[in-house]
């Protein structure tokens, strides 16, 4: 629609001054074919009107014109030095007005003003598309650096390259869980702390009790120590003294050392614990 002074955009009558009947691309120019009415037709001829002004969708995100919304009829265009639509000889003036406009749709898509009619068209033509897609609720086409990141996503969390993004987004929402192929990975690592958190008491435990340096009374109170600061018992039974004497007490569930060998594992906690490796051969082993 070409209305007067851009009245369509405000809250007022806003008559029409003609209708464009269709947009066709000659010789590198874009031209309006503008059916007018007899009122605007008379400003015309008249000279009372001189100018054309566009009204361009453009976007937020990139700030490009994504649609023609209007044209107006003016004295006073926006664009500065805007050639006129008529002159004192002809009601059009002919090609410089096409190439002015032609420029203004260049510079509005973000080309130069030296692009060609060929980009400009490319242009029009994404910028369709997008509007197209976004109508449709569609995404429009990713940049080719994007589509190789995805597919490096892809690879990272074994989906196939053109994996859905339904998919994709299922993925990462299975790893946030914390689940793996069904599997609860959090549990699982949490039980296997425990156990070995539960060895390791028992293991301390164990040696405090043949270095005398808890009752077996106490073993559960140890227990429960060794679970809740494996450092605070260490350091508890380095300096705690001897209250029984080692070898007098039977371990149901500890197996004597035999021999004269002692594991590396076994000598280790022993000097954690204080214990000599002279005191381990003479109280902690038995003999065949």
């Amino acid at each position: 629609m070409v209305d007067y002074e851009h009245q369509t955009l405000k809250d007022v009558q806003a008559p029409a001054a003609g209708w464009v009947k269709a947009l066709k691309l000659e010789n590198g120019v874009i031209k309006a074919v503008v059916e007018w009415t007899d009122r605007a037709a008379e400003y015309l001829k008249n000279k009372e009107y001189r100018y054309i002004s566009p009204v361009v969708n453009i976007r937020k995100a990139d700030k490009k014109a994504v649609g023609l919304h209007s044209l107006a009829l003016t004295n006073t265009p926006a664009i500065e030095r805007q050639t006129a639509i008529v002159n004192k000889d002809d009601i059009f003036e002919g090609g410089n007005e096409t190439m002015e406009f032609l420029k203004k749709l260049a510079e509005a898509l973000g080309l130069g003003e030296d692009a060609t009619e060929e980009q400009v068209m490319e242009a029009l033509k994404t910028c369709v598309t997008e509007n197209k897609s976004l109508k449709e609720g569609q995404q429009p086409p990713a940049p080719a650096e994007n589509v190789v990141a995805n597919k490096a996503v892809c690879s990272l969390l074994g989906l196939k390259d053109d994996a859905r993004t339904e998919d994709v987004t299922a993925k990462i929402m299975e790893l946030k869980s914390g689940k793996i192929d069904g599997v609860d990975v959090m549990a699982e690592l949490k039980a296997l702390k425990a156990q070995s958190a539960d060895r390791d008491a028992d293991t301390a435990v164990t040696l405090a009790l043949k270095a005398g340096k808890i009752t077996p009374a106490q073993k559960e109170w140890a227990k429960g120590y060794a679970l809740a600061d494996a450092k605070g018992f260490a350091s508890f039974v380095e300096k705690a003294p001897q209250v029984v004497p080692m070898g007098s007490v039977e371990l149901e569930d500890v197996k004597a050392l035999k021999n004269d060998k002692i594991d590396e594992a076994t000598m280790l906690a022993c000097k954690q614990l204080g214990v000599s490796e002279e005191d381990v051969k003479k109280y902690g082993m038995k003999e065949d």
